[in-house]
């Protein structure tokens, strides 16, 4: 029996289970940050293969209950085994792009403080990829302008001479972003055990249509 999402409610229960009860294309925004399959407290760990194929799953039900001008954001860092360490992103952007979604961005989310590798470089960034149902897809610039690196910089030849050559307003903030992540005596923290920082989510926000509201979290 399909269901309709209340504005402002949280569902708790299985992502796959609430995912199957919604109706088709009745679902704005995705944002979900899936576990990695690192073995952690809250997943057990998985042949690579296996855990692909249940994200896939999760994806499958993402995408149909997307509307024609949704947006997904699928969050990812990386799959360690044995000493090596697999990009997870590169393992779901040929998944997103089965299910015929369309590829906007691959956004980079740095993190400047974590665990200390002794062997390897370490770890300070993850991934977050944007695709669109379509190319009807909603994305408002203006609400997330960042300030000018030179405020007030202006043309010095030319018949715009003299005339701003930048956006007053501010400018794209771009596909890196720098966001502190949260963790123990962060102001944000509550018992979730992967939190997003509030800003990193407020940036995906203008995907939404002016006023709209509905969106999934497929955590």
């Amino acid at each position: 029996m399909q269901k309709k999402l209340k504005i402002d409610t949280l569902y708790q229960g299985n992502c796959l289970d609430l995912l199957r009860s919604l109706p088709d294309a009745s679902i704005d925004l995705v944002v979900s940050s899936p576990p990695y399959n690192l073995g952690k407290e809250y997943e057990a760990k998985r042949a690579l293969s296996v855990y692909l194929d249940e994200q896939t799953a999760v994806l499958r039900e993402c995408a149909r209950v997307l509307k024609a001008t949704g947006s997904i954001f699928w969050q990812v860092g990386a799959f360690a085994d044995a000493g090596i360490l697999i990009p997870l992103d590169v393992r779901f952007f040929p998944i997103l792009e089965s299910l015929a979604l369309r590829p906007r961005n691959r956004i980079m989310w740095v993190r400047q403080h974590g665990l200390h590798a002794t062997r390897k470089f370490s770890c300070r960034h993850e991934t977050l990829l944007w695709f669109t149902k379509s190319d009807k897809y909603v994305f408002n610039l203006d609400p997330i302008r960042v300030p000018q690196k030179y405020q007030n910089k202006k043309f010095h030849k030319g018949e715009k001479k003299g005339a701003l050559s930048c956006n007053p307003d501010g400018k794209n903030p771009g596909d890196v972003w720098i966001f502190q992540n949260v963790k123990h005596n962060h102001e944000e923290q509550t018992i979730h055990p992967c939190q997003f920082p509030e800003d990193l989510i407020a940036r995906e926000r203008p995907t939404l249509r002016s006023g709209c509201r509905g969106e999934w979290d497929a955590r």
